[in-house]
């Protein structure tokens, strides 16, 4: 088992995501998991002693993938640190380009989690708040580095803005999938590229 085990453990995570996804974590039973991967409940419990440990598992992941996407955002962007305004939209268009080329719609475990809030501990629960903080932060710094240069056009609440990222994230993923319509999360994204360009366009 211990020669073999990250085959199987990663099987049980993506295919549980997968259920997760469709059922919800309350209405994603071990059983079918089990009928999912095709594998014993003696090797599920090998690796996930219990299906909170299991939710654990998945939301650490979930969250590890979440801060790769934005580290590499801002490794991408890095050489445009001079020019604040054309990095933060830059930042954004990564995105607008990484969801233009969805061919189902996205899904997003930090809203099933929270829509599920009281299946989960504290921890878990305080691991995605702690994630979207850093993205709002995340921002924060890049909007202030444009303000260092730029006044906007209107007054605007800098960590409001901020989570309007997140926010369109986190709505345009429901009305995607409501719809069937992939690209939709591209579109309101691109919005919000217009929004800022607007707000941070300078006046003749």
């Amino acid at each position: 088992m211990a020669r073999d085990g990250k085959p199987t453990r990663d099987k049980i995570l993506a295919q549980s995501k997968t259920l997760v996804f469709e059922n919800g974590f309350a209405g994603t039973s071990i059983d079918q998991i089990l009928n999912k991967t095709g594998i014993t409940k003696g090797a599920f419990f090998y690796h996930f002693k219990t299906k909170n440990d299991l939710a654990k598992t998945l939301i650490e992941e979930f969250a590890e993938e979440d801060m790769s996407h934005m580290e590499w955002a801002l490794n991408e962007t890095e050489h445009l640190k001079e020019e604040p305004l054309k990095r933060l939209l830059q930042f954004i268009q990564l995105f607008i380009d990484m969801m233009e080329n969805l061919k189902e719609p996205p899904s997003c475990l930090y809203a099933s989690y929270t829509y599920e809030s009281k299946q989960f501990d504290q921890e878990i629960i305080e691991l995605i708040s702690t994630t979207i903080l850093k993205w709002r932060n995340t921002f924060i710094k890049l909007i202030n580095n444009v303000l260092g240069d730029i006044e906007p056009n209107i007054e605007v609440d800098i960590s409001s803005l901020a989570d309007l990222f997140t926010v369109i994230f986190e709505g345009a993923f429901v009305v995607s999938k409501s719809l069937n319509e992939p690209k939709l999360t591209a579109k309101q994204l691109q919005h919000l590229k217009n929004y800022i360009q607007l707000l941070f366009s300078q006046k003749k």
